[in-house]
This record gives structure tokens, C-alpha cells and sequence, in this order.
């Protein structure tokens, strides 16, 4: 029995005899195929009037024009440049190149030496993204939306703050964990009043509730107004 991939090569090499042969040589070619592989004649027929597959070219990847010495080099003309947009050192970057070579940085061969002193403003902007991001990290956010008691707080907007007197605060807690959030870190209240522009600032070992509200008395106890039971500042944030 034969098998499937022979099949196909037969067919493949029957099919360019049957295109070239005329009728009575196409009823034998046929009759052979269907004697040879067990086809049915319909589905023998079909497959001798299919026509041939394109052998697919496999895509050769292209080799980066600009590797790792360039980009390398374009971060430290960036670094020299103080970290201005990419695009405009580019008018004078071999002045740039010339000044870190004579310190013995960059360390360039001729060939990126030559593509780094031939970018253009775009792909010169383009190339140090990556570094960029990674030199501007983002602050972690430690405090979720709650959704629970949302409906009953009351919250003030800014449009309803009395800015014209001093006791309207805003509140926000900082944390210093660094890259992660895991384990126990240092947290700092932040207490700003919106009038007088006066800070006051506590630090916190947690985050608990216990915590928090007795950091912020002790802020509130230290701020410029006096601050009694029955004139109690508003409080917003």
C-alpha cells in the first residue's frame, strides 16, 4: 500500500504529463493513477487538474541595522547630553562622539562609528525609548478603590472647598517600599491645608486604621489654627 507522500509525488509527477498529453493520453494516464493509488476517478481527476503548489520562499530574518554597540553608544551621548530629546544632539553628534572618545568612551568599530554619526532625528528618538522608561520608573500604588462604603461617604469636591479659609485639607499617604511591595516598609501621612498652603508630615511603621488615625491628629493638632472639638476643619481627599 502505498502512502500518502508517495501519493502526492505521483501525482505531482503525473499531473505535467497529463497537461502536455492529448485525450487518449489523458484516459491512460488516469486509469493508471486510479489502478496505482485506489482513488476514486472523480477525486482522481480533481487532484490532475489542481493546479501545482508554490514551493513558499522561507523568510530570512533580517539581520538589525542598529545592534547593541550603536544603541549603546546613542545612551551615552544621551546620558552626555543630560537626557534632552535624541533629536536634538543630532546636529552635532559627532562633536559628542569626538568629546567621549577622548575620554576613552565610546569604544566604537568603523561600521557603527559610521551609522551612529548617519542617523536620522526620528530613528535617533526612537532607539532609546526603552532607556528612557527604565530611567523614569513609576511610583507603586498601595491604596485599591473601595467600593463598599463608597455610596455612603460623602466626599467634598473642589468646588465646594471654602478656599477662602484655613481647615480644608488634603490627605495622602506615601509609601517607601521601593520596587516591590512585599514584606513591611516605612509609610509618611501627608497633610496639606488648601488655604495656607502649611504641610504636615508623620511617619508610620502600617497602615492600619489605628495607626493612620492617630497620625493624623497629631497633624491636625499641629497646625497653625486652633483646632477644638467644636470647630473641627473640613477635611477632603
Amino acid at each position: 500500500m502505498m502512502s500518502q507522500t508517495s501519493k502526492r509525488e505521483l501525482v505531482a509527477e503525473v499531473r505535467v504529463r497529463d497537461r502536455l498529453g492529448n485525450r487518449t493520453a489523458k484516459h491512460q494516464i488516469l486509469d493508471e493513477l486510479v489502478a496505482t493509488t485506489g482513488y476514486h476517478r472523480k477525486y482522481a481527476i480533481g487532484l490532475l487538474n489542481q493546479p501545482p503548489r508554490r514551493r513558499t520562499r522561507q523568510r530570512r530574518e533580517a539581520r538589525p541595522k542598529y545592534g547593541g554597540p550603536l544603541r549603546a553608544a546613542l545612551e551615552k551621548v544621551r546620558r552626555a547630553a543630560n537626557g534632552i530629546c535624541a533629536k536634538r544632539p543630532v546636529p552635532v553628534l559627532g562633536q559628542y562622539v569626538e568629546a567621549l572618545e577622548r575620554h576613552g568612551e565610546p569604544k566604537l568599530d568603523d561600521e557603527t562609528r559610521a551609522l551612529l554619526l548617519a542617523i536620522s532625528p526620528a530613528t535617533a528618538d526612537r532607539l532609546p525609548a526603552r532607556a528612557r522608561r527604565d530611567s523614569q520608573p513609576h511610583g507603586l500604588a498601595t491604596t485599591k478603590p473601595g467600593t463598599l462604603l463608597k455610596q455612603s461617604i460623602p466626599v467634598r469636591t473642589f468646588s465646594q472647598w471654602d478656599a477662602a479659609r484655613p481647615g480644608f485639607v488634603e490627605v495622602d499617604l506615601v509609601a517607601h517600599c521601593g520596587d516591590s511591595t512585599d514584606g513591611e516598609y516605612l509609610n509618611s501621612l501627608d497633610m496639606i491645608d488648601v488655604k495656607t498652603r502649611w504641610v504636615e508630615l508623620a511617619a508610620l511603621l502600617n497602615r492600619s486604621q489605628a495607626t493612620v488615625s492617630a497620625a493624623s491628629a497629631a497633624c491636625r493638632r499641629r497646625l497653625l489654627y486652633p483646632n477644638e472639638p467644636d470647630q473641627d476643619p473640613q477635611r477632603a481627599g
